[in-house]
């Protein structure tokens, strides 16, 4: 072997050294990339829960009337806010008919996770 054969040895390992690098960054931004979609997912799984079950608590632990509520859970904080859907008629003997909307967005701010928005009956007053 002379010593020309060596340096072009080197240089064919310095670009396969290269090549092996590039491949390896690429495969952790699909890694990281993958990690934080996981993440993501998760956290609006958590806030579909939390949206659901203060959705549930409407009529039950929080009043049917206009107004807004706040509370926390965990990481995340909800708002529940209610307003009037309007007038049924003059004939209605269903009741009166609310907007309910709950949002739930992480405690450190930012847009919100999940937004449900329903319609709910309120019984008739006596």
């Amino acid at each position: 072997m002379s010593r020309r054969d060596g340096g072009a040895i080197f240089v064919e390992a310095l670009v396969a050294a290269a090549i092996v690098g590039m491949i390896l960054a690429a495969t952790f931004r699909v890694v990281a990339a993958g990690a934080a979609r996981e993440r993501m997912a998760e956290a609006r799984r958590e806030a579909l829960l939390v949206a659901q079950s203060e959705l549930s608590a409407v009529g039950a632990e929080i009043p049917l009337s206009e107004g807004s509520t706040d509370g926390v859970a965990g990481d995340l904080v909800w708002r529940v806010d209610i307003a009037s859907a309007g007038q049924l008629g003059d004939d209605n003997t269903a009741g009166a008919l609310w907007r309910v909307a709950v949002s739930v967005r992480p405690r450190a701010g930012g847009v919100p996770l999940i937004v449900l928005k329903t319609l709910r009956l309120a019984p008739e007053a006596a």
